[in-house]
């Protein structure tokens, strides 16, 4: 092992590069602030805008159903893991058990894409964790794994979070450490040996029609809402239902919001139901191929594809926090931890900035038509290297 180690190094001062590396991080300074991924991550930013394929992060663990969080150009890939994982206590696959607790909710709408949908959907991304830096600066494809979900809170950064109750009350015998291990492990080494990377981005398009269709019905019922509310105004509602004793002043009327262009939205949503439908063909195509094309034609090809989620950020960032590029998933300006998506458009039909919400829905079917007929590029490539 010692002189393959040797030879290793030799080759690397020769000037040779391995065709894929793994580089595993253990972070420090990550609550105050995020200081340890963030530096690092601003530090070698123009490596990683060249070079980094997918981050994969782990904050906390438990037991219970895996929860991923990430980039939905990854969806896919992760309902294949989930699918191979085992969970350790049910002897199931991991994908079948969290199948089965959307199934047995109480979202009525998470249960209609459970059974229409071939994948699981996946959450997006927040902050909060040492993803940040890696998604919402730099455009890497990211994704956050954990079990929880059946073990009581109320420890986390207390100090009984320590090894005495991990080892006493929560995963006793780390076998949801090892599926965890498991998870992130085959989806690094997946990365690292696939021929092909393997995203996929069907998901991703069903995905943005869902967020869409989200930030339009926030627009209407803020219309509907202040309409109502300016109506029982006029009627003097207010002051029917106000207490003599404890009189209450009525709210001011206001304008009703302005529609909001989501035209070139639907039409870059088509471009890119079109484009992600065709690359999806084009990797049956390319599987199915009996001539292997030249390792640097991929090589190209990857490299090509690693940067689509570079193409959904933007280079001024959002409103009001330009270091935020990704116009897709972002954390709330409010929020902290939750994630807010389609993040221009959503909060600024919140704060009532209208023209700033029709001015960033054109921004991002901008980006969105840019990044379909990138993937119909690479689409267009990979259709001439099966032979097609």
């Amino acid at each position: 092992m010692l002189e393959e180690a040797r030879a290793m190094a030799e080759l690397v001062n020769q000037g040779w590069k391995p065709a894929r590396t793994i580089i595993f991080c253990a972070w420090d300074g990550e609550e105050p602030g995020l200081l340890g991924s963030t530096e690092w991550a601003e530090l070698h930013a123009a490596d990683l805008k060249a070079h980094a394929a997918v981050y994969v992060n782990s904050d906390s663990n438990s037991r219970g159903y895996l929860r991923a969080e990430g980039s939905h150009s990854l969806e896919s890939m992760l309902n294949g893991i989930e699918g191979d994982v085992k969970d350790p206590e049910k002897n199931i696959p991991v994908w079948k058990r969290n199948r089965a607790r959307v199934m047995t909710g109480e979202n009525a709408e998470a249960r209609r894409d459970a059974r229409g949908r071939a994948d699981l959907r996946i959450a997006p991304l927040g902050s909060g964790s040492d993803y940040t830096v890696f998604i919402d600066h730099l455009g890497v494809a990211s994704v956050d794994l954990t079990f929880a979900g059946e073990d009581p809170g109320g420890i986390y950064h207390s100090v009984y979070d320590d090894f005495f109750w991990y080892t006493h009350f929560a995963d006793t015998k780390f076998v949801y450490c090892k599926a965890l291990a498991q998870t992130a492990g085959l989806m690094v080494m997946r990365f690292a040996d696939a021929d092909l990377l393997p995203y996929e981005f069907t998901g991703f398009a069903d995905t943005m029609h869902k967020y869409t269709s989200e930030v339009k019905k926030l627009l209407t019922d803020k219309q509907e809402e202040i309409r109502e509310r300016n109506d029982a105004i006029d009627q003097g509602m207010y002051e029917a239902v106000s207490d003599p004793r404890r009189p209450m002043i009525a709210p001011k009327k206001e304008a009703v919001p302005p529609f909001i262009n989501f035209a070139p939205l639907d039409n870059a949503l088509a471009d890119l139901d079109k484009s992600a439908a065709r690359y999806g063909k084009a990797c049956k195509l390319f599987s199915s191929a009996s001539q292997s094309p030249l390792a640097t034609q991929l090589t190209s090809l990857n490299g090509q594809l690693l940067q689509l989620e570079r193409r959904l950020t933007q280079e001024d960032g959002l409103p009001r926090r330009p270091w935020f590029k990704h116009l897709i998933y972002a954390p709330g300006f409010y929020t902290g931890y939750g994630a807010k998506t389609l993040p221009g458009i959503r909060e600024a039909i919140e704060e009532k900035r209208y023209d700033e919400a029709d001015r960033q829905a054109a921004r991002v079917a901008q980006t969105l038509k840019a990044y379909a007929g990138a993937i119909d590029d690479a689409a267009a490539r990979l259709e001439a290297l099966s032979g097609r």
